[in-house]
Parts: C-alpha cells; structure tokens; sequence
C-alpha cells in the first residue's frame, strides 16, 4: 500500500505487526468490525506430501506468534 493511494483492511495484530517495515500507517476504521477468524485452507496434497506438509506447520507455528 505504500506509494499509493490505496487503503487495506486486514486484523490489526498483523498490520501493527508489519506496518514499520512496510512504511505504512495503522488507523482505526469508521465503523464497528466484529471479530473473525483467520483460516488456513489447504488441499489434500499438503496432508500426503511431507514437503507440503512442512510448510502447512510452517504457517501455521508462524502465525501462532503474531
């Protein structure tokens, strides 16, 4: 979002998270947002495939600390 005149909305821990390291600003939205649920979806191939299955623990132990 950076350089442009775009806006993102996306969970506030992980914007907070980058935002110094994307040189972008963090600001509160005009309305009320219930919570919600940040899924991983993968297909079968990610469970059969130990290559696949190592990124799939990858994300997910990644995001278990942000």
């Amino acid at each position: 979002m950076a350089g442009t005149d775009l806006v993102a909305t996306m969970a506030e821990r992980i914007a907070r998270r980058f935002a110094d390291v994307a040189g972008v600003a963090v600001l509160p939205l005009p309305y009320e947002v219930p919570a919600f649920a940040i899924d991983l979806v993968h297909g079968l191939r990610a469970t059969s495939n130990p290559v696949m299955q190592w990124f799939v623990d990858l994300i997910v132990k990644t995001c278990r600390t942000i």
